[in-house]
């Protein structure tokens, strides 16, 4: 064998192990999850509620994409999304919509790539996923994708933190994730309160695909952070993380197979480590998922369900644990349209909120309750 082959051997080795390294600068690996307790109104709690909206109807942009929605301390809504002329473009921002009164707010733009540039020290192709924290002390920590070079297996995760709503940020700092030269880490789907902060999902696309998570915490306004890793291969990707209990969780995972199903995995320590990921029953034509758990144990999820496209949005549920799967409603089904990167989270409230790229020039957000499910469920044979 050649130097140069040795060379690349040892450097894709490296990336292999040091996936399943944790990695990080210290921050301690939490000793369980934070499950969310609901303050149900009766009004929307027991009669069937859903509704839709666009979040950025006001804007007119060629492309939008990776949209989220999270609820706020104070219970207010946020959303996020990057966009602008096309997918790897320099000019796209990363935008923030408050919902206030039950209306969105005007976009305004967060971070640009200038601004990243200027804040790191060094050239930047594009922006790309954003993901917000909001903390218990009222701050909002940013996790957003910038591109050094290539596509995505050329990105790198950073942070930035607000300490006023969202209306200013303070300076970009990058995240140390990966062994080789800091390459192809990608946030995109729910966090996860812990009992030492965060937990989020990410995953890597650098000579493979491996879904992984990001153990986050903060003390006197510095952030600590590891990184483990939920499977290895080049199968899977974007785990959406849904816990059961302060031990127990499952992950679906996005399928980079010629299976074209969506893949579940679990846990019974807390994340530390995870069963072999197994195809379910639901299709998935190699695009994101994201999942939750309902208050009485059941799963759901939003999916597109084909094994080719995007042109359909569906909602699948699952009394055993994810074992089976039955699809209750369909959210967008048009073959001239793509409908992508769903998003899922339960609001305090009980509303559950989804949001995605409609069309790749909208986001659209489609809000339901528990009894709508139920009703849903109940139509089906």
């Amino acid at each position: 064998m050649s130097f140069g082959a040795r060379i690349a051997l040892a450097l894709i080795l490296l990336v292999l192990v040091g996936g399943v390294l944790i990695i990080g600068n210290g921050a301690p690996v939490a000793s369980g999850f934070q499950i969310a307790s609901l303050n149900l109104p009766s009004a929307k709690a027991e009669k069937p509620f859903y509704q839709e909206e666009f979040i950025n109807a006001s804007q007119d942009l060629p492309f939008v994409h990776v949209a989220s929605v999270t609820e706020l301390v104070d219970h207010s809504l946020a959303a996020l999304w990057y966009g602008g002329p096309y997918e790897h473009s320099p000019e796209n921002q990363i935008y923030f919509s408050k919902e206030r009164d039950g209306i969105w707010l005007s976009p305004q733009i967060i971070m640009t790539t200038e601004q990243v540039e200027h804040d790191l020290n060094r050239p930047i192709k594009c922006l790309g996923n954003p993901l917000m924290l909001p903390n218990p002390d009222g701050t909002l920590r940013l996790l957003f994708v910038s591109i050094a070079m290539g596509k995505w297996s050329g990105s790198q995760l950073n942070t930035s933190l607000s300490k006023d709503g969202g209306t200013t940020w303070s300076r970009v700092e990058r995240l140390t994730l990966s062994p080789f030269f800091n390459l192809s880490e990608l946030v995109r789907n729910r966090p996860v309160r812990t009992t030492e902060g965060w937990c989020v999902p990410v995953y890597q696309e650098f000579l493979g695909k491996f879904p992984e998570l990001l153990w986050l915490s903060e003390r006197n306004g510095k952030i600590s952070y590891e990184k483990t890793r939920i499977a290895g291969g080049c199968s899977t990707l974007q785990p959406s993380l849904i816990p059961v209990d302060a031990r127990r969780a499952f992950v679906l995972l996005r399928d980079y197979t010629k299976t074209k199903r969506i893949f579940i995995s679990r846990s019974a320590d807390a994340g530390l480590s995870w069963s072999k990921p197994e195809a379910t029953n639901l299709p998935n034509p190699d695009s994101g998922i994201s999942g939750i758990r309902l208050p009485k144990g059941r799963l759901l999820v939003t999916f597109n369900d084909a094994t080719w496209g995007r042109s359909n949005l569906s909602v699948a549920l699952s009394i055993d644990e994810g074992r089976s799967w039955k699809r209750i409603a369909i959210l967008e089904n048009d073959n001239e349209k793509s409908f992508s990167y769903p998003y899922m989270m339960q609001a305090s409230d009980g509303v559950i909120h989804v949001t995605y790229s409609w069309d790749g020039r909208k986001v659209k957000e489609v809000t339901f309750n528990e009894a709508w499910v139920n009703e849903q469920e109940a139509k089906q044979p």
